[in-house]
Order: C-alpha cells, then sequence, then structure tokens
C-alpha cells in the first residue's frame, strides 16, 4: 500500500499530510501527520470520531500524547489499512478552535466523556485553561449534590494534575473518601458506573483473560472495530491463538476489502513466526488474489501442500504469465520455485522454461546459469535447462556457431541467432545452412525483403553446389 496522503482545512487554507503513525491511548486514536512543509500534525479520535487537529514543534512530558506513542504495542506505523480507514470515516477533516472545540464537546459528549477529552490536549492548549474547564463540570455534580459523578470527574482531574493544590485539598475531603476506598479496590460498582475508569482498568489487565472479555464487549458494543482490531493484533502477537486470530479476521474482512486485509495479515506475519492458521489464510487469499508471487514465497517459506485444484490454478497462472506485460518478473523466481518442482514438477517446468525464454533475450548466458544455480539438484533433466547448458559450453566456440544459432533460435532469442549465423556465414561462405536459417528468421521477424535476399543467396549457393 501506497502512503496515502489527506487533506486538513484550516479555516479555508487546506494543508495536505502525510500520516507517519497512529497512537491508541485511553478511548483516543491519535494520528502523527507531516505537511508538505515537514510541519506536525496531530489529529485527535474519540472513539473513533474526529475531534480537531493541532499543529505542534514540541509535545509536553508526561502528557496524554506522549503516552499514546509510548505504547509502542498499540501503535500502528503508516501506510496502514487501519489509520486510512479511521481517516475516510472521518471527511472532511476540518480544525477547531478551543472554543468551536468547547461547542462541539459539549454538543456531543457526555459531561464525562468532556472531561477526559480535555485531557487529550494539554501539549496544545494551556493546562490551566483545560483544568478550568473540568473543574467546572465538578463544581457543577457537586452543586446538584451528584457526588458520585462529582468523584468521577475529580478522578480525572487527579490524574491530570496530580500535584495542584485544589487538587490535593479535594482529596482529603470527607465527602470523597468512600468513593476513593472503593476506586482503590477497583470495586464492581464502580466499574460498572464509571465506563472511563473501568475501560482504562480493563486495558492495564489484558492478559488477565476474564478482563479481556470485558474490554472486547465494551469496545463491541460501541462498534469500535478499529481498537478492536487493534487489541486483537497486539495479543495475537503476544500469545499466538486462534481465539485472537478468528475474530480479527472477522473485523478485517467484514470492513476491509480483500487487498487491506492481506496487508494486515501480511505485516503480522512478518512479526509472527510460523502461525499456521495465518499462513493458510494467507495462502488461499494469494490465490484469489492471482498473485502468483506470494504463493510460490509463502511455499518457500512454510511447509504448505497444495491441493489438486489448487495446481490445476496455478498451471492456468502460468500458462497465462506474460512477463511483457505482468508486473512479476522472473529475475524474482528462482529463489522461490524448488517448493513447485516437489509439489507439481509439471507446472514448475513451464514456468522454467517461460521464465528462461523471458531472461535469455535480456541478459548474457552467464546470468542465466547463474539465476539458474538455486534450482540445480531440481532441473537437470529438463530439456531447457540442458539447452541453456548447452549454450554456456558453445558460447565461445567458432566451430559450433551452427548450433549455437540453432539453440537461441529455439529460445526465440533471433538477434543472437542472427548473430552466430552471420558469422558462420562468413566463417563459411559456401555453406548454404547458415543462409537459410538467415532467411527463416528474418522471415518470422516480418523482415520480408531482408529474407527474400537471403533465400535468392541459398538458392545460387545451391546451383553452385549441384552445378
Amino acid at each position: 500500500m501506497t502512503q496515502s496522503q489527506f487533506l486538513l482545512y484550516n479555516h479555508q487554507k487546506a494543508i495536505r499530510l502525510r500520516p507517519e503513525r497512529m497512537g491508541f491511548y485511553m478511548q483516543s486514536e491519535i494520528i502523527e501527520a507531516y505537511s508538505e512543509d515537514n510541519e506536525v500534525y496531530y489529529l485527535f479520535f474519540y472513539k473513533q470520531q474526529f475531534l480537531t487537529a493541532m499543529k505542534t514543534k514540541k509535545l509536553r512530558r508526561h502528557s496524554h500524547i506522549e503516552h499514546a506513542f509510548k505504547a509502542e504495542d498499540f501503535v500502528l506505523v503508516a501506510p496502514h489499512p487501519l489509520i486510512n480507514a479511521l481517516l475516510s470515516n472521518s471527511l472532511p477533516l476540518k480544525t477547531l478552535g478551543f472554543k468551536q472545540l468547547l461547542k462541539k464537546l459539549e454538543a456531543h459528549y457526555t459531561p464525562h466523556e468532556r472531561a477526559l477529552i480535555l485531557t487529550f490536549f494539554e501539549s496544545f492548549i494551556p493546562k490551566k485553561d483545560l483544568f478550568k474547564e473540568i473543574l467546572e463540570i465538578f463544581y457543577e455534580f457537586r452543586r446538584n449534590g451528584q457526588m458520585f459523578a462529582g468523584y468521577q470527574i475529580f478522578h480525572l482531574l487527579k490524574g491530570f494534575a496530580p500535584k495542584h493544590s485544589l487538587v490535593q485539598k479535594l482529596e482529603s475531603e470527607m465527602a470523597f473518601r468512600k468513593f476513593a476506598d472503593q476506586y482503590n479496590q477497583n470495586s464492581e460498582s464502580v466499574l460498572k458506573k464509571d465506563p472511563i475508569y473501568a475501560e482504562q482498568t480493563f486495558y492495564k489487565k489484558i492478559d488477565n483473560p476474564e478482563i479481556l472479555s470485558k474490554l472486547v464487549a465494551i469496545l463491541e458494543k460501541e462498534s469500535r472495530w478499529i481498537d478492536l482490531s487493534t487489541l486483537y493484533i497486539y495479543k495475537l502477537l503476544e500469545s499466538p491463538s486462534a481465539s485472537y486470530y478468528k475474530p480479527l479476521l472477522q473485523l478485517l474482512e467484514h470492513h476491509l476489502t480483500e487487498d487491506e486485509t492481506v496487508e494486515i495479515l501480511e505485516n503480522i506475519a512478518s512479526r509472527l513466526t510460523n502461525f499456521e492458521p495465518l499462513n493458510h489464510d494467507l495462502f488461499e487469499k494469494y490465490f484469489s488474489q492471482n498473485n502468483l508471487e506470494r504463493i510460490l514465497t509463502i511455499m518457500k517459506n512454510y511447509p504448505l501442500k497444495i491441493s489438486p485444484s489448487q495446481e490445476k490454478i496455478i498451471e492456468r497462472f502460468v500458462a497465462d504469465l506474460d512477463f511483457e506485460t505482468d508486473p512479476l518478473k522472473p529475475e524474482t523466481l528462482a529463489k522461490l520455485m524448488s517448493p513447485l518442482f516437489d509439489a507439481s514438477p509439471h507446472t514448475a517446468g513451464l514456468l522454467l522454461k517461460k521464465c528462461i525464454f523471458s531472461l535469455i533475450k535480456k541478459h548474457d548466458i552467464d546470468f542465466v546459469t547463474k539465476w539458474l544455480s538455486p534450482l540445480n539438484g531440481y532441473c537437470e533433466e529438463l530439456e531447457v535447462y540442458i539447452k541453456v547448458n548447452q549454450i554456456k559450453s558453445l558460447a565461445n566456440d567458432l566451430d559450433q556457431l551452427q548450433r549455437l544459432g540453432e539453440l537461441y533460435y529455439e529460445f526465440k532469442h533471433f538477434d543472437k541467432a542472427i548473430e552466430c549465423f552471420s558469422w558462420e556465414m562468413e566463417f563459411k561462405p559456401s555453406s548454404p545452412k547458415p543462409v537459410q536459417w538467415l532467411s527463416k528468421i528474418h522471415r518470422e521477424m516480418g523482415m520480408n525483403l531482408e529474407s527474400d535476399a537471403y533465400q535468392q543467396h541459398f538458392v545460387n549457393l545451391q546451383k553452385r553446389v549441384t552445378g
């Protein structure tokens, strides 16, 4: 996948950006992107919904955004289909000033969500302004006598500015102590009442299968498939298991194209050694993509068997393969073909022949024989292999120019064949054989005038011989 670009609108100005990476942290997704002038922008999402974008030169230490990119297990590097999916679901992308952002949050999110989201922007908006807005939400709950709801906000404030004098003062209030004990104990009632805290707590304990299932249930309920896919990828890489792989594959196939799904699976496979279900699925998908090179590559790297129907498909791929128009090039294939000789010798022989026919027109014979060396032991009995080695052995033998020309002709390397027969005609001016071949080859090349001339010369030589 090529690294996609996208437009961010700052008022009426369109800024072209290139995504670099995406971090997941505390219900947020943050994309780091670069402008054409290498300015750094951060795009903020909450539960996969775009909030705004900010430009910065430096990130505040221990801030939300620093934590998001420190957790490398939950960072995706562009180009990546999940980054593209998040961006494409959010178009058009527009920046908002602080006041506009506050209005957007008030219109679309609960007070607790607003308080959490404001903590995302510590590196971009003065911390005192963010603190003030969150504190207002806290006071609103307390004025209404909603003490637990107020403590939920206080708990966010405590994580955001733990050393602030007001936070320390509030923490000592008797009215909050019972709630503090419940939070410290991660009681079930707190986890049910405070979904923000619950999700943060679950993420810290995803090695516990029961906790993980609770987190998965939250992400599924909220249709946060990108977050869930990233979670499954993390778990799969940490501990390869069908219990992570199967639901991940279902998510990818439901939300992404076949090519995008394959790209993510390939990325996982490059980091996960020999996970059989993944390799098997990639193998199947390469057949549906008509990707012969990837089929051969995975056969080379993993002990996969091909079925009779797959063997017929590969044979069809080979029969239809045209190196002049196909992006697949023969130069890449020699090191990949050995498993095909074991699985389907006939098909391997057909592919080898096509490769050599293509290579011998573009490279000297030493290159072709070196290219063949990884296949020594697989194809010595094949006619095409034998003839390549004959060309190599006769290449510098002036007494074998006739045979050498005939071999090049068999490989349809007409220019080289003409060169051989022309030299043979020079060395043996009375011999009609090279002249006859030159007439034949020029005719096949559509050079009828030249062919006729050589044909007349051949007739004249024949008359001399018989006369």
